[in-house]
């Protein structure tokens, strides 16, 4: 097992990064925002550090994936075999690169990302101890990490490929959340649905796709048994979608919610249309009686 102490490891810097982002938020960017020891204020700490975590690791493996297929493909380092004759390019070159040992940067961004979910567990834990699916979701994903990079020293491309298509959404939410948080309806209204329905298509499409795709190795494929325990793999993969069930969960409820409020607006649309005709009517029908009133008027005078 390898020293998470080296003094080359990215972990305890990683550390010390990201409770120093966390601190930022709290003392200085949202420090006129919220009252000293205020929750909200505590939330919108955590989303800092998710901020820069998301978007630095989603863009980092997004180019080190396609850097890492092109260099592949010019040396030709590895060949398809006749059994992938019907698969595309990607898909084997994602299947060959599975089972190769971690790389220094694979191993450097886990750790990068590994220190942010350990912070974020601390905050949880003493901030916001009421939130069991980012708590648990923090845990798999973590131990996850761990796993591949201090016990088998393989596995750690699957994490990239998670963080592609996982921590791209990690700036917008972040944003939506400080929205909803400081209550900028303008904000908030603006990027909700947009938000919603990009997180469903990453959460719900994208990622189970690519789970399942790592699962295809893991899990039903004899050369993983080589550099990964299948105990090890079965509750990798467990994680990942355990994981993936939690943020389907979470958004589901704001899905749910959405629907409600517009379900309400429309019925509260609908009373007032129903208001504003009936008071047409009975404004019409005490005119029709002056008006009867004053015909009838009319005739007696004659």
């Amino acid at each position: 097992m390898v020293s998470f102490l080296r003094w080359d490891s990215w972990l305890p810097w990683s550390c010390v990064f990201f409770t120093g982002l966390y601190l930022l938020g709290y003392w200085v960017v949202f420090a006129r925002r919220w009252p000293r020891g205020a929750v909200d204020r505590f939330k919108a700490a955590s989303c800092c550090m998710s901020i820069v975590h998301g978007t630095s690791t989603s863009m980092a493996a997004a180019i080190y994936m396609l850097n890492l297929f092109y260099t592949d493909k010019q040396q030709m380092s590895w060949s398809p075999t006749p059994s992938s004759h019907n698969s595309s390019t990607m898909m084997f070159w994602l299947a060959s690169r599975l089972g190769v040992a971690n790389t220094r940067f694979e191993e450097a961004i886990m750790e990068y990302s590994t220190a942010y979910f350990l912070v974020d567990l601390v905050h949880y834990l003493l901030f916001v101890p009421n939130q069991p699916l980012f708590v648990l979701h923090h845990v798999f994903t973590s131990s996850y990490m761990l796993s591949c990079r201090f016990y088998t020293g393989h596995g750690a491309f699957s994490t990239i490929i998670l963080f592609v298509v996982g921590e791209s959404t990690s700036f917008l939410q972040n944003v939506w959340t400080i929205s909803l948080l400081t209550h900028s309806a303008k904000l908030f209204n603006l990027l909700n649905v947009p938000f919603l329905i990009i997180f469903s298509i990453f959460w719900g499409v994208l990622t189970p796709w690519a789970t399942w795709q790592l699962c295809l190795y893991f899990i039903f494929s004899r050369e993983a048994s080589a550099v990964l325990p299948f105990p090890l793999a079965l509750y990798s993969m467990w994680s990942v979608f355990m994981g993936i069930s939690g943020s389907l969960y979470w958004v589901s409820t704001h899905w749910a919610k959405l629907m409600s409020k517009k379900k309400s607006e429309i019925y509260a649309s609908f009373s007032f249309q129903n208001t504003a005709a009936n008071k047409y009517t009975e404004e019409a029908r005490v005119a029709q009686e002056v008006r009867d009133q004053l015909t009838g008027f009319c005739m007696s005078e004659r």
